[in-house]
């Protein structure tokens, strides 16, 4: 971490209560060919592990990934906040480590464009053999990782201009990635209602009320974190991952940067909670 980033830390790890809300692929999780196989990096589940049991923090994963699949790749600590299908679901993991989603249902018209959506898709992963599509409670996405980069390029080009042009369609173009969903959301969104967010040990309107002047770091490598790090006001500390163009005041390398950053967060609160 360069300096900048290092002073950043320490000012904000001063402060409480904290938000702490981070992309999964590409962030805490290296990308792999088969998106079942994805892990955090030992080192960054190690620092999340301890930073969850801190009172004065609210972890949060913001991912395009269903929040189901989110818990079973991720293993958050109990607490933690998770969205998944870009601001489509919420929820946090209970004490006993399942998840607890808010409440949420498509209309019968929304479930019916979902269908035909997720067809089409299907369409274009059968005209581009390697590509494959991913079915999400509100989005159909299709993936491209693995095939060369014409090819890719030529199957996100037929999924965004066919079926991405539907009336009723919300378009997202990610890395190797286009996801088409029936909800109109973004993680820019979302992290906006988890800053409104009651934090989990809140008991009290008082308490609660506390989540106003919560400061936030956000952390991912994706586009698709644009739209959260473009929300981060003063006080609030913006990590783009990798070298992508980005509205983000910091940045690290990799996902072993994001590793280092955590642990540096997690040393800090030791050692501003020990008296």
């Amino acid at each position: 971490m360069d300096e900048s980033l290092t002073a950043a830390l320490a000012d904000f790890a001063a402060s409480s209560p904290i938000l702490i809300a981070l992309d999964f692929d590409g962030c805490l999780a290296p990308f792999e060919r088969d998106p079942a196989n994805s892990r955090p990096l030992p080192e960054s589940a190690t620092a999340l592990a301890r930073l969850g049991t801190d009172p004065g923090v609210q972890l949060a994963l913001v991912s395009g990934r269903p929040a189901a699949d989110l818990l079973a790749l991720a293993s958050p600590p109990a607490g933690t906040w998770l969205v998944g299908s870009h601001g489509g679901q919420t929820g946090e993991v209970r004490a006993d480590g399942t998840l607890h989603l808010d409440a949420f249902e498509l209309t019968t018209a929304q479930a019916e464009l979902l269908g035909a959506v997720t067809e089409a898709m299907a369409e274009v992963a059968d005209a581009h053999p390697g590509a494959w599509v991913e079915r999400k409670p509100a989005a159909a996405a299709l993936h491209t990782r693995g095939l060369d980069p014409a090819a890719a390029e030529a199957a996100l080009a037929a999924a965004m201009v066919g079926p991405g042009t539907w009336p009723g369609v919300h378009p997202i173009l990610g890395n190797q990635v286009a996801e088409l969903a029936v909800l109109e959301v973004t993680k820019g969104q979302a992290l906006e209602r988890l800053r409104a967010r009651p934090a989990r040990e809140a008991t009290t309107p008082t308490e609660a009320s506390s989540a106003v002047g919560r400061r936030v770091l956000y952390a991912g490598d994706d586009v698709t974190d644009e739209t959260a790090l473009a929300t981060l006001r003063d006080g609030d500390l913006g990590v783009k991952v990798g070298a992508a163009p980005s509205v983000a005041a910091h940045r690290v390398p990799d996902e072993r940067g994001v590793a280092r950053m955590l642990t540096d967060l997690a040393d800090r609160r030791v050692t501003r909670n020990t008296p």
